[in-house]
Parts: C-alpha cells; sequence; structure tokens
C-alpha cells in the first residue's frame, strides 16, 4: 500500500463511520480482521476499517441492478408493510369497533409504555449486552413516583424527578458492574431484577398504590396534542432523541462500533466501557419512564404488572434488525416492531381470542425475531 493511499485513509477520520451512514457494505468486524492482518506498520487500524467498509459499500450500491431494488426496499420496510397489512386486515373484519379514531388512539397510548420500555432493551443491545431488569426498573420507577404522591403528598414533578433518579440509579448500578466490573450482563441484571421485585413488594406491601393521586398526575397520561395522545408524543419525543445520537452523533456511531467489533473499537481509541456504562444507564431511564407513562395512564401502581412488558420488548428489539436498517438494532424499527406485536393482539382480543393468546402471541414473536436475529448475523459473518 503506497504512503498517499495511508495518509487518504487516515484523513477519514472515525466520526464518518458507523451505522448512521447507511452505506451497507461489509461489518467493522469483518474489516477490522482485515486490516490487522494486513494493514502498514503505524497506521490506525479503524481508520484504515472506515475507508475500505466505505469504499465496498459505494461498489456495492453503485452496481445494484433495478432487478434488485424491489427486493432490498422490501427487506427494508418489509416490517412497516406488515403493520400496513395488519391494521387493513383487522380494519376489514371488525371495521365497527377497530377501525375507529377512539381505537387508534387506545392503540397508540397502550403501546407507549412498551415502545419505552423496548427502547430501553434496545439501547444495551446495540453495545452487544443484554438487560433483563427493565420490566423491574419499570415498575419501580412507577411504585416509587406513585407511592410519592398517595403516602407522602409529594407534588407530581418532584415525585416524578424521584422516579426518573431511581430509573437512573438502577441503570448505573447495572452499567458499573458489566463495563466496570466486566461481569455478565445476563446474570447482573437478572440479579437486579429479582434484588427489584423485592424491594418493591416491600415498599408496597403487595397491595396496588391507587389513592390520593392528583388530576395534574394523570392528565398527563390521558391528555391529548393535536388529537395524539400525549403517552404516544412522549414516546415519539423519546425515540427521536435516541435516533439522533445513534445515528448522527460520533458517540453514536461509536456506540455501534462496539457492538459490532468491541476490540477493534478499543483499538481505535472508543471508551467502550464509558459508553457501555452509558448505554445500560440510558436503556435503564427509557424504562423508567416508560413506568412512569404507565402510571400517569391508569394512575396506580403495583409490585408486579410492569415486569409482563419484558418478552414483547425484547421481541421487539430483536425485530429491529429486519427493518429500516437490517442487520443494526435500530430505534425505528424497534417502534414498529412494538405496534405489529400491540396491534395484532389487539385484534385478537376484538375478535374474542381468550387471554392466554397474548402470551403465546409473544413468545412465538420473539422465537421468530432471534431466528431471523441469527440469520442475519450469520449471513453477515459470510460477506
Amino acid at each position: 500500500m503506497s504512503t498517499p493511499r495511508v495518509e487518504r485513509e487516515r484523513s477519514s477520520g472515525i466520526g464518518n463511520t458507523g451505522p448512521g451512514n447507511d452505506h451497507g457494505g461489509e461489518s467493522i468486524a469483518t474489516r477490522s480482521e482485515h486490516v490487522a492482518t494486513a494493514g502498514p506498520a503505524g497506521s490506525h487500524p479503524y481508520r484504515l476499517v472506515t475507508v475500505r467498509r466505505r469504499t465496498v459499500a459505494r461498489a456495492e450500491v453503485g452496481n445494484v441492478s433495478p432487478s434488485r431494488r424491489g427486493p432490498q426496499q422490501l427487506r427494508k420496510y418489509g416490517l412497516l408493510y406488515l403493520l400496513v397489512l395488519i391494521v387493513i386486515f383487522f380494519s376489514i373484519l371488525i371495521p365497527s369497533s377497530f377501525a375507529t379514531v377512539s381505537n387508534m388512539q387506545s392503540m397508540m397510548t397502550g403501546a407507549a409504555p412498551q415502545a419505552l420500555v423496548a427502547l430501553g432493551v434496545m439501547l444495551p443491545l446495540v453495545v452487544q449486552q443484554y438487560d433483563l431488569s427493565v420490566g423491574y426498573t419499570a415498575t419501580m420507577a412507577s411504585l416509587i413516583t406513585i407511592g410519592l404522591m398517595s403516602r407522602d403528598g409529594w407534588s407530581v414533578w418532584l415525585a416524578i424527578i424521584v422516579g426518573i433518579a431511581v430509573s437512573l440509579v438502577i441503570g448505573a448500578v447495572n452499567g458499573a458492574l458489566i463495563a466496570y466490573g466486566r461481569l455478565n450482563s445476563l446474570v447482573v441484571t437478572l440479579g437486579t431484577g429479582s434484588l427489584l421485585t423485592g424491594i418493591a413488594l416491600l415498599y408496597s406491601g403487595g397491595q396496588l398504590i391507587s389513592s390520593g393521586i392528583p388530576d395534574a398526575f394523570t392528565n398527563l397520561g390521558q391528555g391529548k396534542l393535536f388529537g395524539l395522545p400525549l403517552p404516544f408524543v412522549y414516546t415519539i419525543i423519546g425515540f427521536l432523541i435516541a435516533w439522533y445520537i445513534l445515528s448522527f452523533r460520533v458517540s453514536g456511531r461509536h456506540l455501534y462500533a462496539i457492538g459490532g467489533n468491541e476490540e477493534a473499537a478499543l483499538l481505535a481509541g472508543v471508551h467502550v466501557k464509558r459508553l457501555t456504562f452509558l448505554a445500560l444507564t440510558c436503556g435503564a431511564l427509557a424504562a423508567g419512564l416508560g413506568g412512569i407513562v404507565q402510571s400517569t395512564r391508569v394512575g396506580s401502581a403495583d409490585a408486579t404488572s410492569l415486569t409482563s412488558l419484558l418478552l414483547p420488548a425484547f421481541a421487539a428489539a430483536f425485530l429491529s434488525i429486519t427493518v429500516i436498517r437490517p442487520g443494526h438494532f435500530n430505534v425505528w424499527g424497534t417502534l414498529i416492531a412494538v405496534y405489529i406485536v400491540s396491534i395484532g393482539s389487539t385484534g385478537m382480543f376484538m375478535l374474542g381470542a381468550p387471554t392466554y393468546v397474548q402470551p403465546v402471541f409473544n413468545g412465538v414473536v420473539l422465537i421468530i425475531a432471534i431466528a431471523l436475529f441469527t440469520i442475519t448475523n450469520r449471513r453477515n459473518r459470510h460477506v
């Protein structure tokens, strides 16, 4: 490799890489292995990765024939098309009850807490970490917020701030143990979830807390903005913030680099431990907000009701790799998947399906999502 070539590669910079740039091409992990063995002495591995990845991607994009664009578009937006088809399907079957403005608003509201918890799952997955405590974090944030207002007479916003702070503390503890302590994320977050369950039962006495909740609090979950339910508005704001960071900020691209190949990212100067810590902390924050949003909808909280959000959240996060940015956990894919699961469940209930159908449906969706994730990973490794 000639000297001018090396200089061009060095000038590309780490900030121009990562899934935020939708060029396709080979994965960071594959490219870093090539460069580590073939790169010239003294060159920067990650920057070499950048140029090679971008060069291959442009060649691939430029050579796509019209006959292949259709399947590529179907792969990229297939889940979105499926969402539209599900809405049309149930609207035809039960037009008098499903295809109504009130029902659409109800589904937007009902899936909002689930979407925020799913976002809490997706953020750690970007750096290849698993947070099994998100449902318990949502429960704890909800319970503390409601309890402070109901039992101690705290103001609405002060109680919400404390609920958010509790979520951040939980995420920070998980993040410190996993990122700096190098402990297994599955074991740590499973233990955290069990601990939080005990604390929640102790705090609530195993009872539903619902008395003395101010109307100002429930209005935050039952009002509308330009015809859109407020919980849905909060969810969109949260997803927009996450999308902006992951797609347009260098820190977001570094997160994807860690998930692609942690060792290569570390060699490139990425702050792996710090960003992993932040991913887990922000994931817990999103889950906690989901729990608080749920409390604003119903005006109550208990020690177990939100733990059931865990499996659908994982299903949505893993399904996100099949849409918008295939092969990568992504924000909008997660949101689309959440509403597919939610609208599918709502439609089946309206058709008279028994209550056991929802957990069965969620389990099947999760298995399909994991299978698609595995297939996509194998395909990327062979590119």
